[in-house]
């Protein structure tokens, strides 16, 4: 799912937010400029269910780019052993979000038993195709490629 910071600003210092973060891995997009802090109380910002990332919503490599250390342990975070679903957001929970949310989506959700997801995806978001940060994305494809690759020259195959 992807969400606006809004969406947990209004629950942070609530009692809501220790449920919402006990039943969900977050993936946090914060501005470098202007900085942006993670919306969860302080207390919970470390938390092992929260990747707190910073990068700005740029199309091109810059020095508020996203990284390939970024993208990196994005699909670390995603790919861990943790059944719990995953929340995106970013500041307006469209652009740099949808990206990752899109990217996810296809690569976690187009097996057989997922495809009520996959399809899910799409009908709650359908102007993430449109508005998703390319270049995001294919920092997403770069990571996951070297993920795939290691795992081929894990096993002497390449």
């Amino acid at each position: 799912r992807i969400f606006a910071r809004s969406f947990f600003e209004a629950r942070m210092g609530t009692s809501r937010e220790p449920a919402l973060l006990a039943r969900f891995r977050i993936i946090s997009i914060n501005s470098l400029y202007p900085r942006e802090t993670p919306p969860f109380s302080r207390r919970y910002r470390a938390g092992e269910n929260i990747l707190a990332l910073y990068f700005d919503d740029v199309e091109y490599s810059c020095c508020n780019a996203m990284t390939a250390s970024d993208a990196d342990q994005i699909l670390g975070f995603a790919l861990a052993d943790d059944c719990r679903p995953l929340l995106i957001h970013c500041t307006a929970g469209e652009s740099r979000s949808g990206a990752v949310g899109l990217f996810l989506n296809r690569l976690l959700n187009r097996g057989a038993f997922a495809q009520d997801d996959f399809r899910q995806f799409a009908m709650d978001y359908p102007w993430v195709e449109a508005t998703a940060n390319h270049y995001v994305y294919q920092m997403l494809e770069e990571a996951n490629a070297r993920r795939l690759l290691g795992k081929l020259s894990d096993r002497n195959l390449v």
